[in-house]
């Protein structure tokens, strides 16, 4: 789930035109006709859904050239001026062929057994904003030793950033080979995904990042829709919150990652623990509660679950019903401090309460009293609640972060 950033130099190969040619609409000619051989068009329609970058039959159509380009010529960055190779030494020899072993993994893959094609480490980045330039491009991490996976989670995931919300990114990611030909349909399973909000340094480095972890037994984009008319409609659950805080910042980029599928119900419970276990050691968990059947047990110690065993279903309505007697649980130290640092949220929050002074009343205090104004006369003018109130302001011990 960890964002990482380095540079691609690229130099031009060959054109692609043919295959990208595009009509006064910007959609694709002929991605509906097209013979995939790749990419399964029907499992992106259900996996990204409505979130699908231009329309699932064009994002189909554009993946099936970039990965068709990729595995004959071993191409690493594409877009509707034509294809290009890296520089980067032994990447586009390792790409190439790189197709046909992903669909061979998913002939051999054993449904129940989450072994996804592990052999070489990269990522495939798509970005489609309104008005912006369309490009597609790999991140070979496998030709960094800094930014390679742990061996245990290596995999191809699709990172397709696809909307802006208020000026800021938005991205779903997904394994790649779970919308590839030949993934079995699997009945039955349940999802593990994490919602991330990444924050930048202005250099581009990832600076932090906070993470929510959930698990469903349903399609996994009905609980994300779920999840945002949640943050819309003002849910103060601590992810929602979250969220809702860095909407609009232009160094934050959030994305909703599908993680896992093909998993029971005993396994999910699993590894949902052991993710959030790990995110809550570090600190930048987004969850209320631990993971898994340890956050049953947790619900049943409450007394918000009449056992330790129960349905997804019932075990959000128990954390609803925590999240209502304990609404700043959870709440991360670095989030807070984070948010900290940033003026307008410690204005938002040192001025909200009910009886505060507001930001004008502050400044006004402070230059009424470099204009030697009396201490009771600007009380009176600034309509303070008496003249404690404004000798704390003036004395630095209250609304110091207000400037």
């Amino acid at each position: 789930m960890k964002t990482r950033s380095f540079q691609i130099n690229t130099s031009r190969n060959s054109q692609l035109n043919s295959a990208l040619k595009v009509d006064q609409k910007g959609l694709l000619i002929g991605a509906i006709k097209k013979n995939y051989r790749y990419i399964n068009p029907v499992a992106v329609k259900n996996l990204i859904g409505k979130w699908t970058p231009l329309s699932p039959w064009t994002f189909s159509h554009l993946l099936e050239c970039f990965i068709g380009a990729m595995d004959e010529d071993g191409i690493s960055i594409m877009n509707s001026e034509g294809s290009y190779l890296t520089d980067i030494p032994g990447v586009p020899e390792s790409l190439k062929g790189i197709g046909k072993k992903l669909l061979r993994s998913n002939l051999d893959y054993k449904p129940g057994s989450w072994k996804l094609y592990n052999g070489l480490d990269f990522d495939i980045t798509h970005r489609s904003i309104k008005g912006e330039s369309v490009e597609t491009i790999v991140k070979p991490y496998f030709a960094f030793e800094e930014f390679q996976r742990n061996p245990e989670e290596v995999r191809v995931v699709l990172h397709a950033t696809v909307a802006q919300f208020e000026g800021t990114s938005w991205a779903i990611a997904l394994p790649l080979q779970f919308i590839m030909m030949g993934y079995p349909k699997i009945y039955n399973q349940y999802y593990g995904y994490c919602h991330t909000i990444s924050l930048f340094n202005d250099d581009g480095s990832v600076d932090s990042e906070y993470v929510y972890v959930g698990v469903t037994g349903r399609n996994w984009l009905q609980r994300m829709n779920e999840h945002f008319n949640a943050i819309k409609t003002g849910s103060n659950k601590l992810f929602h919150r979250a969220w809702r805080e860095f909407i609009g910042k232009k160094n934050v980029l959030l994305t909703s990652e599908l993680v896992v599928g093909d998993h029971t119900y005993e396994q999910i419970m699993s590894w949902e623990e052991d993710v959030v276990d790990r995110y809550m050691e570090a600190g930048v968990s987004l969850n209320m509660i631990p993971g898994g059947f340890k956050g049953m047990k947790f619900l049943h110690k409450h007394r918000l679950l009449d056992s330790d065993r129960a349905s997804l279903k019932e075990r959000d309505r128990a954390v609803f019903e925590y999240q209502k007697q304990h609404p700043r649980a959870g709440i991360p130290n670095l989030l807070i401090s984070e948010l900290w640092k940033d003026d307008n949220y410690a204005e938002k929050i040192i001025c909200g309460a009910e009886g505060r002074l507001t930001p004008d009343q502050i400044r006004e205090i402070r230059t009424l009293n470099e204009w030697s104004i009396p201490i009771q006369k600007i009380v009176e003018l600034v309509k303070a609640k008496n003249a404690l109130q404004v000798e704390r302001v003036l004395q630095g011990k209250t609304y110091y972060r207000i400037h």
